[in-house]
């Protein structure tokens, strides 16, 4: 992408209004972390193969095209993780959105500003996150910040996976006073909504059908994003995380 270093943790609070300088978003810049530390950093460069016999990667310039080649001492595998996308019919929809990015932080504000247009009054804009772990709670409030009317949906009996059951009902009690929050239902399908084609009509397993929804937040977790590690023959696990020795050498 074309940033290196971003304030992943408040992007939910810039689209929410409580952070209101786009430029505090970016950390750092290329010509920063050159003129700091020496560092050549190649933004909107996507590494695209692995040669690990001759220590050479093929990396693409994204934006312009251009491909070519660098040799490499040393290789640190620093490739992150990709938002989940489970096949669910519909999930490619408009209005449906991850947030892993600044480039997705900023599609969203413009995708709520637009639809705010389109009511009368902005809690008549219905949103629906799906996930409820940290990303997607952040997104809740922030949702409810912008006066939008929230329904969070988690497949799982609680919200917040990691907590206590006792602790994760003081939130989710919580939560219920402005927000309509499903648990233990999973999102079946997404479907145009007939009155409007940006919105989506989300169906539930349980056969539950909700409101129109005028944005969805995909926060359905994430997967290792090592398809091209795997295709260099480094050794992955089924599920795909990089297998390493004690140094954390592959």
């Amino acid at each position: 992408g074309p940033d290196v270093s971003f304030a992943s943790c408040g992007m939910p609070y810039f689209i929410g209004g409580e952070i209101t300088d786009r430029k505090a978003m970016a950390v750092q810049t290329p010509q920063s972390l050159h003129d700091k530390l020496n560092l050549d950093v190649r933004v909107s460069t996507r590494v695209i193969k692995i040669d690990t016999t001759n220590k050479k990667v093929q990396a693409r310039n994204e934006v312009s095209g251009e491909t070519y080649q660098e040799s490499f001492d040393q290789l640190i595998l620093a490739v992150g993780a990709a938002p989940f996308k489970p096949p669910i019919p519909g999930i490619d929809r408009k209005g449906l959105f991850e947030l892993r990015n600044l480039q997705d932080m900023d599609a969203i504000v413009a995708w709520l500003d637009k639809k705010a247009k389109d009511v009368e009054n902005v809690g008549d804009l219905h949103c629906v996150v799906a996930g409820a772990g940290f990303v997607g709670l952040e997104m809740v409030e922030q949702l409810v910040n912008r006066g939008a009317n929230v329904t969070l949906v988690e497949m799982m009996p609680q919200i917040l996976g990691p907590l206590d059951v006792e602790m994760a009902k003081y939130l989710e009690n919580d939560l219920e006073r402005g927000v309509e929050v499903i648990t233990g239902d999973a999102i079946q399908e997404f479907k145009e909504y007939e009155k409007d084609p940006d919105s989506s009509v989300l169906t539930l397993k349980s056969g539950r059908v909700l409101p129109p929804a005028h944005l969805t937040i995909l926060g359905l977790g994430v997967r290792p994003d090592t398809a091209m590690v795997k295709e260099a023959g480094i050794e992955c696990t089924p599920r795909g995380h990089i297998m390493v020795n004690e140094h954390l050498q592959t």
